[in-house]
């Protein structure tokens, strides 16, 4: 919107919904919810693993809250943060983390916010969403700066295999 007392449009204003999100016996999801200019939201799940390399996103802000199951973050530091179920993390542009999920927890469920000023669509990733920059920048083991792509990164690498008939929130209609 180039005006910013100009009201969304209705596409604009779409509501979203984590119910009946299909759990998995491996592998990972990650499905847009909800889309505008400077903020994005999706749908995370990942059977085990997670985020294995250290990384940052140099132009982006963003918040994990985990749904279910239990995720440990680490950090460029070494110190880790545990976040459980209705918990969350925020991480400012250029915080060099990485998250796995705590396996006997069972699948863990996140809703991810992303939020940074681009420039235009074409910043965005096509499937995503998010810029095209937050699925590229990645480190090493040994925390060094290294280009790559998220679909290398741990458990999101791995075909999904969707747990049949289970469900994130089932509705009970």
């Amino acid at each position: 919107m180039s005006n910013p007392a100009e009201v969304p449009s209705a596409a604009a204003r779409l509501r979203f919904s984590m119910r009946n999100l299909p759990l998995l016996e491996g592998g990972a999801t990650m499905d847009l919810l909800g889309l505008s200019p400077m903020l994005w939201a999706h749908s995370k799940v990942y059977s085990s693993g997670g985020e294995n390399a250290l990384h940052s996103h140099e132009i982006e802000d963003h918040v994990f809250l985990v749904l279910q199951g239990v995720a440990i973050f680490h950090f460029e530091d070494e110190s880790t943060t545990t976040v459980r179920a209705f918990e969350g993390v925020t991480l400012p542009r250029g915080t060099r983390y990485r998250f796995r999920a705590d396996e006997a927890q069972g699948n863990l469920v996140m809703f991810r916010v992303g939020a940074a000023a681009v420039k235009d669509s074409t910043d965005l990733h096509p499937k995503f969403g998010i810029p095209n920059e937050a699925m590229q920048s990645r480190s090493d083991p040994q925390g060094r700066h290294a280009a790559g792509d998220a679909s290398k990164n741990g458990v999101a690498a791995q075909p999904t295999v969707f747990k049949t008939g289970a469900f994130f929130a089932p509705d009970s209609d």
